[in-house]
């Protein structure tokens, strides 16, 4: 598995490590990657050899995050198959950037087994708890 994100306000990077610990429960091998400190390229080399991908981001302009935009935008040209993709994000008002990030997910025919996980603000214990045991229920 490998998790990719960008965050404002730690706030998806704290949904991002709690999606860690689970993938670690499950003894899945997982890495974590921050593309505001991981290069693109190397992130796609940990892409084309997971199972799992998950992409988060938190919500700005109605949207995602650029970071996460051209992420998405080099692995739609590689076109990773047979792939589960889980979409995860915190916001403020809108909440737009976990739907979009699925329908490109989707679009590229991964498998997307759990929806909407999104936190609004900073995720509680009891938020990332609930993150959790949507993702267990997901993963196999």
């Amino acid at each position: 598995a490998v998790i990719v994100y960008d965050t404002m306000w730690h706030s998806t990077e704290s949904m991002a490590y709690a999606i860690k610990d689970v993938f670690e429960e499950k003894d899945i091998p997982c890495e974590i990657r921050n593309l505001q400190a991981s290069h693109i390229s190397d992130v796609m080399t940990s892409v084309l050899e997971a199972k799992y991908i998950c992409v988060g981001s938190p919500t700005l302009n109605n949207g995602m995050l650029p970071s996460v935009s051209a992420f998405l935008t080099y692995m739609k040209g590689l076109a990773p198959k047979n792939r589960i993709g889980i979409a995860f994000g915190s916001y403020g008002w809108g909440g737009q950037s976990v739907s979009d990030i699925e329908n490109i997910l989707e679009a590229g025919k991964f498998e997307v087994p759990v929806k909407g996980l999104k936190a609004q603000w900073v995720p509680d214990e009891k938020e990332l708890f609930e993150l959790k045991n949507k993702i267990k229920e997901a993963i196999k």
